[in-house]
């Protein structure tokens, strides 16, 4: 799979996920009612790195702990990004929900952003057919009944 395509699919995600525990944390809930609430509806791989935390929390770990472990072995900067919010806010007392709308907003501005791009190399390529193949059958086309109706002897 491309690079670039994964780290839409993973933004996607964690935006979506980031809209879902914002609008959950800002109707009341607390952040692991919020995350109890919205991961296991998640569908992909973020979704189930959540839910293998969910399920050691549910054996009794600590969450900002179980935060830090998907931060280490985290490649992935969206879940970074996430991840680091919640654990600011488990640790300052910051309120949460604001910011995980704006990172769920930046997180599809950035997808946008590199759909745009890839659209604009595929409209290139789009463009080869029609110079090299449409465009001089055209003009011959257009050339060749000329040339015919010149040659005619009156």
């Amino acid at each position: 799979m491309n690079k670039d395509l994964k780290s839409n699919i993973d933004r996607n995600e964690i935006a979506q996920l980031a809209t879902l525990m914002g609008i959950a944390l800002d109707s009341g809930l607390g952040i692991y009612a919020a995350l109890v609430e919205v991961v296991p509806r998640a569908d992909g791989a973020n979704s189930a790195r959540l839910q293998r935390m969910l399920d050691s929390l549910q054996l009794g770990a600590n969450l900002y702990d179980e935060l830090t472990l998907i931060r280490k072995g985290n490649k992935n900067r969206a879940l970074d990004e996430l991840v680091l919010k919640l654990q600011s806010s488990i640790q300052f007392g910051t309120s949460i929900a604001d910011q995980l709308m704006g990172l769920a907003r930046s997180n599809n501005a950035l997808v946008a952003q590199s759909q745009i791009v890839q659209a604009t190399k595929k409209e290139n390529l789009m463009l080869l057919p029609l110079v090299f193949l449409i465009l001089p059958v055209t003009v011959i086309f257009a050339v060749f009944p000329s040339t015919q109706y010149l040659n005619l002897n009156y």
